[in-house]
């Protein structure tokens, strides 16, 4: 019998470790308002739905190469029924995407997917005037092989060795049976194993290249909620976006207007990603290599190939699929390409996507609402008992581990000195003694606030040696909490980045999906902490 409860629900922007900029935008701070267009709600996603409607102008060229590109798929007639709608004109993508991670990477990338499946879900549910599709963008031309190389089951790292500088989507994966058979052969001793090694056959054990592997995966794990997947590395789709990438050759816009956003933002906040003159790259001989310009010449970096701009704008009039968009281009072209009302991303990614709404309006492209998806932090129900044993309590989660540990001292602390109590009477003491020596003598000031600093130095010292003892004390309790911290948060930082669906989905199957499905909050921007055990 599976047991999925959830305990509690935390905002995203009250966590500590979520970035500033992301937290003021979900709080809809003024300092923000410049930097998006509509917030996230349901009257306002209905609302940036019907703009881009009015706006979206290649739905003929879409619907003909995602039906080309999902035709070797066998679709489950939810998806039959979304493609369909994506030929009306009354239907618009809620989308997320992914760089191409073996076997997903991290736990992170299924739970963007979901939220997104479950946003469309409930937009369908409670308005019937525009269809919304769940969509899928498969960062295909991302070149960063070391980031999608591996992933982790069971904390045993598995990975893909080599020295590919092409788009990751291009890479073959006929090494793949023998990188993934230890991990292949492990999953018969798990009751969902079975179903896991049928789709790791049809993916990586039988597609050419990386995009299709994954296309692959991801429709054998979400065909039956109706997702769509679309890979921007093909040529029908690259020609839409030549005006753009014409632009940024020739006049730098881009570059200019998220300079601008950036000096607007750098005040207050970490800027997650800087522009370049020029932010597109340049794919040749299985290649993938940034493009610069230097008086008029473009080179591209890492080879000996350049052009004058009279030649570059040929190469890209001829051959736009061997033009890419970095980073930052990427959701500009996402948002010519799709039908698109709402993007939903990691903080990071929002962090960039708020980056760029000055150069949407210099383009006139509607902006589409931004949506900081759904976190979960899964436990066993031992694991839960271990933290009621120690006091752990939820709203401590995701402080500090060291500050747990100390909060935890003090509260199992046999005895108790009240430091603050010592710090606040030695101030008053030598507060004294200033209004004294004003009367005295007025050059005896920093003699008293020197002997004051001194003081106070030798109460820290006081208060940090009682801290070390009672730690010392209490070793034993000190260390298995660290080990119980460590199941938690493995390596010390939040399981959704360490761990891998598969050792979730080797034991409870497809029931996995449903179980975090069911818990997500679609209109809300949460990490949820969820019970899951046998």
């Amino acid at each position: 019998m599976y047991i999925c409860f959830v305990i509690t629900c935390f905002n995203i922007s009250e966590i500590p470790a979520t970035a500033l900029l992301v937290k003021d935008y979900l709080n809809e701070k003024e300092t923000v308002e410049k930097f998006y267009h509509k917030s996230f709600s349901y009257e306002n996603l209905l609302a940036q739905a019907k703009e881009k409607l009015a706006d979206y102008q290649h739905r003929d060229t879409l619907f003909t190469e995602l039906s080309a590109q999902m035709q070797k798929l066998e679709l489950s007639e939810k998806q039959q029924e979304n493609l369909q709608k994506l030929a009306k004109k009354n239907t618009v993508t809620l989308t997320t995407g992914h760089q191409l991670n073996l076997m997903t990477g991290h736990l992170y990338f299924i739970y963007k997917i979901l939220h997104v499946i479950k946003l469309c879900n409930s937009m369908n549910h409670r308005q019937k005037e525009i269809n919304f599709v769940p969509m899928f963008w498969l960062a295909a031309e991302d070149h960063d092989f070391e980031e999608i190389n591996h992933f982790r089951f069971r904390r045993k790292k598995i990975e893909w060795q080599g020295n590919y500088k092409n788009f990751t989507g291009e890479i073959p994966v006929s090494d793949l049976k023998t990188i993934l058979n230890g991990f292949y052969e492990a999953l018969k001793y798990f009751p969902f194993g079975k179903d896991l090694r049928k789709i790791i056959e049809k993916s990586y054990f039988s597609a050419e290249n990386l995009a299709d592997a994954t296309r692959i995966l991801v429709h054998e794990l979400f065909k039956d909620y109706g997702l769509l997947m679309i890979d921007g590395n093909r040529k029908p789709l690259k020609k839409l976006f030549v005006p753009y990438i014409q632009e940024d050759i020739k006049e730098q816009k881009s570059y200019q207007k998220i300079s601008q956003t950036i000096e607007n933002l750098k005040p207050e906040y970490k800027i997650q990603v800087n522009p370049r003159k020029i932010n597109f790259f340049y794919h040749n001989n299985g290649e993938r290599n940034r493009i610069d310009e230097t008086n008029g010449k473009y080179y591209i970096l890492g080879t000996c190939l350049n052009f004058s701009q009279e030649e570059i704008l040929s190469e890209l009039e001829k051959y736009p699929e061997k033009f890419s968009p970095n980073a930052l281009m990427r959701p500009v072209y996402q948002e010519v390409i799709l039908p698109n009302a709402a993007y939903i991303g990691g903080n990071a990614e929002i962090a960039y996507w708020l980056e760029l709404k000055n150069y949407f309006d210099s383009q006139q492209l509607p902006f589409p609402v931004l949506i900081p998806r759904n976190s979960m932090l899964l436990i066993s129900e031992e694991q839960l008992k271990k933290m009621k044993k120690y006091h752990w309590k939820t709203e401590d989660l995701f402080m500090p581990k060291e500050e747990i540990i100390e909060k935890m001292i003090s509260g199992i602390s046999t005895v108790f000195i009240d430091f603050q109590k010592y710090e606040n009477e030695l101030n008053h003491i030598f507060d004294g003694l200033l209004k004294d020596s004003r009367q005295t003598d007025i050059s005896l000031k920093n003699m008293v606030l020197a002997q004051q600093k001194k003081q106070m130095n030798g109460l820290q010292k006081v208060s940090l040696r009682f801290r070390k003892a009672e730690k010392l004390k209490n070793k034993e309790w000190i260390s298995n909490f660290e080990k119980l911290h460590f199941e938690v948060f493995p390596e010390g930082i939040w399981q959704e980045r360490i761990e891998n669906f598969s050792e979730y989905f080797a034991i409870y199957g497809k029931d996995f999906m449903s179980f975090l499905y069911k818990d997500i909050k679609e209109f809300e921007s949460v990490m949820i902490l969820k019970i899951l055990s046998v």
